[in-house]
């Protein structure tokens, strides 16, 4: 989540929304958070929105759920502190460039899991 997406994350969902040209009901159909959740949450209105239906909104457009969690003041920085101990220089990375690496560390995880699967 970009630094300025940190002080209205309700908008920042709604901008993904819209640059994916969905509708609220689609939304809806592939999350099962309401639509007018969503629309509250978009328009912040809802304060704290319960964390499922940020996590099943975070997992539907592939965003990071921790950063969201932080936007809303579910999580901290001393919370998350695990990211930079396993690796080095995390926090200059952008959203894409981090989803592209845990894609690949999920497609080593998966391939390693084969493999002693079939030992």
């Amino acid at each position: 989540m970009k630094e300025n997406a940190m002080n209205n994350p309700g908008q920042y969902l709604k901008s993904i929304r819209e640059q994916r040209k969905l509708g609220v009901k689609a939304v809806y159909m592939q999350t099962g958070v309401g639509d007018s959740t969503i629309r509250r949450i978009e328009e912040g209105k809802t304060k704290f929105p319960p964390a499922p239906q940020l996590k099943a909104l975070a997992n539907f457009y592939n965003i990071n759920v921790i950063n969201l969690y932080k936007a809303y003041g579910y999580l901290d920085d001393s919370d998350i502190n695990f990211e930079n101990v396993t690796f080095e220089n995390t926090e200059f990375l952008d959203e894409e460039s981090y989803s592209s690496i845990q894609g690949l560390i999920n497609l080593l995880a998966e391939k390693m899991t084969k493999d002693l699967g079939g030992a």
